[in-house]
């Protein structure tokens, strides 16, 4: 009789066992999965600063060039109207 409940008792752990074992194993998949999620939110974080940085750059790159051809075109109205006052 005692070998019979023994062995019920050794045959429930080792269930509850298994079951802890199966949970372990779920929590480290989602483990795995939200850190896979993350490293691919930092790559996207990554290009879109980058992104974000070449934008500035050509921004910076057209305000220039906006300057130059205003700068310009205050030169040729300058010649113009000296070329109209002159005689």
């Amino acid at each position: 009789m005692i070998q019979a409940e023994d062995k019920t008792y050794e045959n429930e752990i080792k269930s509850q066992e298994n079951q802890l074992k199966n949970i372990i194993d779920m929590k480290e998949d989602e483990i795995t999965a939200y850190q896979q999620k993350q490293v691919a939110l930092y790559a996207e974080i990554k290009k879109l600063r980058k992104e974000n940085e070449t934008k500035k750059e050509a921004d910076k790159l057209m305000i220039e060039k906006i300057i130059k051809y205003e700068k310009e075109i205050r030169k040729l109205k300058k010649e113009a109207k000296d070329m109209l006052l002159y005689p």
